[in-house]
């Protein structure tokens, strides 16, 4: 005889609460809905877990692209100017940055190592995607070529290319003459920063290009190591294909930043993040860890990525020396790579 195994015990205790299990049951999965949806809307920074650490700090709160005539802005965009302004004028009360003096360097003529370093170190501890490496610095009639190369290393997959211009400069007129790197998972940079090693909080102004989409330059500052309202302007042409001037002014009272003398953004007035330490000047070619290609994409760019550089200049506040809008000229310095 086939022996029933069957917990009867148990069914009349299952009917009992089954029609209240339904109404509980639907609560429940409304509140999960509900949590689910605030998940998914809350900001980047109010999440929590291993996909809140592993995300790229830049990316969740990127600006928006604006256009390169934008209608309407909260910093207002004026007709294009000439490549070269009248000379500086200072208020009478004007605030001044310890600063080394101006300075033009065509960088066609070579590096001299009274002015610049080649960066040669590890970047265990940083979010690069490998070491600064001088043999990824080239130098030729025309100018300068910082490069990006697969190394083969899994743990250090990339080699990448820094310069920075010895000595720290603060306000005053920075401009560079520059194609920036072509390819998926490359950023070309002009900055100025200061921060912990030199002894000073984290104080920078940006100018870079993510090699992904080289019609759009992105435009930061951080003082204190917190972010100002950085910037993203989509450029009328491919930034990547020929050489263009570049510049910023850093005043006490913000920050304005320039495209073949052209003003296309300005810091908010009264903004409390504009740096206020002197910094180096530096430029940069590179490719970060994992957790920063949602921002600038995965690498795909063959054997080598390259920007170039032909020209880098200061000018302190107040003066009205030589600088790179007294040489750049239309349409590309680099006729040909460098190889």
């Amino acid at each position: 005889m086939a022996t029933d195994t069957t917990d009867h015990s148990l069914k009349k205790h299952l009917q009992d609460w089954q029609p209240g299990s339904v109404v509980i049951v639907a609560v429940l999965v409304f509140a999960l809905c509900v949590a689910l949806y605030a998940a998914v809307r809350a900001p980047r920074h109010m999440q929590t877990g291993p996909e809140a650490k592993s995300a790229a700090p830049l990316v969740a709160d990127m600006s928006p692209v604006m256009p390169w005539n934008p209608v309407r802005t909260v910093n207002p965009v004026p007709e294009v100017l000439e490549h070269r302004e009248g000379p500086y004028t200072l208020r009478p009360d004007a605030p001044m940055l310890e600063s080394d003096g101006a300075f033009v360097s065509v960088l066609g003529n070579g590096l001299s190592p009274e002015r610049f370093y080649i960066s040669k170190h590890s970047n265990d501890k940083g979010f690069q995607g490998g070491d600064w490496v001088p043999e990824n610095v080239s130098t030729g009639p025309d100018g300068l070529r910082l490069d990006v190369t697969p190394t083969g290393d899994p743990k250090k997959p990339y080699a990448l290319a820094e310069v920075q211009v010895i000595g720290t400069y603060g306000y005053g007129r920075y401009e560079t003459i520059m194609r920036p790197a072509k390819g998926s998972g490359l950023v070309s940079a002009f900055f100025t920063y200061t921060g912990p090693y030199f002894g000073k909080p984290h104080d920078e102004i940006d100018i870079e290009f993510v090699g992904k989409d080289t019609s759009i330059v992105e435009l930061n500052y951080f003082h204190n190591g917190k972010t100002g309202s950085s910037a993203r302007i989509k450029l009328p042409f491919d930034a990547s294909e020929e050489d263009h001037l570049y510049a910023f002014d850093w005043m006490p009272e913000g920050i304005s930043w320039y495209v073949d003398g052209k003003l296309i953004y300005q810091t908010p007035e009264n903004d409390p993040f504009i740096p206020d330490n002197p910094g180096r000047l530096v430029i940069s070619n590179w490719t970060g860890k994992k957790e920063l290609r949602q921002w600038h994409g995965d690498p795909d760019f063959g054997d080598r990525g390259s920007a170039y550089y032909s020209c880098i200049s200061f000018t302190p506040l107040g003066e009205n020396t030589r600088r790179c809008a007294d040489i750049f000229k239309e349409g590309a310095q680099f006729p040909a790579p460098l190889d």
